[in-house]
């Protein structure tokens, strides 16, 4: 059938669809736009609790400690005196008792921590944004940071960078799985994030998600992505094909959605190990059956919900879920799937894999989540408030020590491509729009209207083109460059430090902050400067450090140092030709602190 019939079949559906439901809303002449609400389907709305698991954590920062006198240096070589050290040490935090013979009983100590410094890490890692200094003190300084910490896990931001990030991990892409699976899934980690799943409830239901088994291709594929998803490791041999008896039932078809008057990509149930009475076939049973781990079946009896022997997983019952959610079953148990969990969480924010050097803290943080009812934020919140990630990246005059270990100076991270970008546009109060992780490829979905009004409602936006509207690209299309945005399918997330990948960072802080002053460029230069002050203001040494206060503390979160202020001087007087303004100042400075290192990397 050619694109045009299908899109004009498409289209049809659709305003059938949208006409039934405008004339059954209740009579009242609304329409009920298909929209996120009624987009998400699958196993993940069976699951969820009305009330979070914790509305808080317990323990939070330790106070500073300073290291054992006498100590050797050696984080590998922890002795009686060591222990005893240890053992006396008040602390709060989990990770922070656990890494002690390590750190502060061989005689190591962490970095000063600096608040302000601290509080901006916070904000770009659960919010996903660097936020003002204003910002800064309202909501970090002065107060508890184990409060704070609790407010930012609390927040809809934390939920949303979670949902990205599993993005990733799942590899969301609507051209290769059902946007309404995408959409579900989506809001399962939603559910993880905010508290209302248990992490080994969430990888059940991931086990035997549409979106995960419709992603690859057969059964054995499907064993080894179970195990480098939750594991952390690909299966054994035999692992693989005891595993992948249970996935042996799966099958990738499509499916012709009435919502949206299209064909979706998804996953059905074929009825395998069954007999032509509808009866278990023993005969066959055994490749639908796995041993390794006790005795399983993955069995479903077709019905009349079936066709050619397959049933579509949209129609399957909640104790059909359950029994495809086997896999997940089995591995959801195993302290290997717990200790993966909560080692990601930690390179996550501390950058490095520290489970490789003290295994000791991932035992104690997965006991410490298994606590708090397998919240998932109960790890978030013990790296968050933990010594190691609670100190300065500044090692000082001296640099740090060459073979220092990693926890003993405070994370160094390279900002992703969207929240470099966010927090540019933000920061300028400009609105480049956005992409969406659930609709990697929104122009897929334009063929009908059901689909035009699902990518309206998301977080995609349009402009007007040469023939109407069409998707607005210019968000993704500087974010794919940076590496962000990624579709999942030709390509994925990348990070990168390159000529390109600069060369379109300053393009891009270049159009903003038109350094050049270039007339009718860039954003309204009263962004730039200080409350009150107008860009025609003279340009002097006083003029100069107002502009860099509060370009800093707008963009750095921070007030500035002396070097700064020597600089800022210097510019001041060395400008030409003079009279210089305060406008063409501010605008060469928002380019310098914009594309410099310190908001590439955190």
């Amino acid at each position: 059938m050619g694109r045009d019939k299908r899109r004009l079949m498409g289209l049809s559906a659709s305003v059938l669809m949208a006409l039934a439901l405008s004339m059954s809303a209740a009579g009242c002449g609304q329409k009920i736009r298909y929209g996120e609400e009624q987009a998400a389907s699958g196993p993940g709305e069976l699951v969820g609790r009305s009330d979070a698991l914790n509305l808080g954590f317990s323990g939070g920062p330790s106070p500073d400690f300073e290291p054992r006198d006498g100590g050797a240096g050696n984080p590998f070589d922890c002795d009686a005196d060591c222990r005893a050290y240890c053992e006396g040490l008040p602390f709060e935090n989990p990770i922070d008792r656990a890494i002690c013979p390590a750190l502060w009983g061989a005689g190591l100590d962490t970095r000063p921590v600096v608040p302000e410094e601290a509080c901006r890490r916070l904000f770009i890692d659960t919010r996903g944004r660097f936020p003002s200094y204003w910002e800064i003190a309202e909501a970090c300084l002065g107060r508890d940071l184990g409060e704070t910490v609790t407010e930012l896990l609390l927040s809809e931001d934390f939920v949303f960078e979670g949902q990205r990030r599993w993005a990733d991990l799942l590899g969301y892409n609507n051209v290769a799985v059902s946007v309404e699976r995408i959409y579900d899934a989506d809001k399962l980690v939603g559910k993880l994030y905010s508290g209302l799943v248990r992490f080994d409830e969430f990888v059940e239901v991931v086990s035997a998600h549409p979106v995960f088994t419709r992603r690859l291709n057969d059964a054995a594929d499907r064993a080894e992505a179970l195990f480098t998803l939750f594991v952390g490791r690909p299966p054994f041999a035999n692992e693989r094909a005891d595993m992948a008896n249970l996935y042996s039932i799966w099958n990738n078809g499509y499916h012709d959605d009435p919502m949206l008057g299209e064909r979706l990509p998804d996953a059905f149930v074929e009825h395998r190990c069954v007999g032509p009475d509808g009866s278990i076939d023993e005969d066959t049973a055994g490749t639908c059956t796995s041993v390794l781990w006790g005795f399983h079946r993955v069995i479903l009896k077709p019905d009349f919900r079936a066709k050619d022997n397959l049933t579509w997983s949209g129609n399957l019952t909640p104790k059909e879920w359950a029994i495809l959610q086997t896999p997940g079953k089995i591995i959801g148990a195993w302290p290997e799937v717990w200790e993966h969990m909560v080692s990601e969480v930690v390179r996550q924010y501390l950058g490095y894999d520290l489970a490789k050097y003290s295994p000791e803290v991932i035992k104690e943080l997965v006991e410490y989540v298994l606590e708090h009812g397998g919240d998932i934020r109960a790890a978030h919140y013990a790296v968050l408030t933990s010594s190691l990630y609670l100190q300065s990246t500044d090692c000082g005059e001296g640099g740090c020590e060459e073979d220092a270990p990693p926890w003993t100076f405070g994370p160094l991270k390279q900002t992703e491509a969207e929240q470099w970008v966010d927090s540019v546009s933000r920061l300028l109060g400009y609105e480049p729009g956005a992409c969406d992780h659930r609709i990697p490829e929104p122009d897929e979905l334009l063929e009908s209207i059901g689909g035009y009004e699902l990518v309206n409602d998301s977080r995609w936006t349009f402009r007007q083109g040469r023939n109407g509207q069409v998707v607005d690209r210019r968000y993704s299309d500087l974010v794919r460059t940076l590496g962000g945005c990624p579709d999942n399918l030709t390509s994925g997330r990348f990070k990168a430090v390159s000529i390109l990948n600069t060369a379109s960072q300053e393009a891009f802080v270049a159009e903003l902050c038109n350094p050049l002053s270039n007339d009718g460029k860039g954003v309204p230069v009263e962004v730039l400067l200080p409350h009150g002050m107008s860009e025609r203001t003279k340009l002097d040494e006083g003029v100069a450090n107002e502009v860099l206060d509060y370009q800093v503390g707008q963009f750095l979160g921070r007030l500035p140092t002396d070097a700064e202020r020597e600089m800022a001087n210097e510019s001041s007087n060395l400008c030409v030709p003079k009279p210089c303004t305060a406008g063409t100042f501010a605008r060469g400075l928002c380019f310098s602190l914009l594309s410099s290192s310190e908001m590439l990397f955190y």
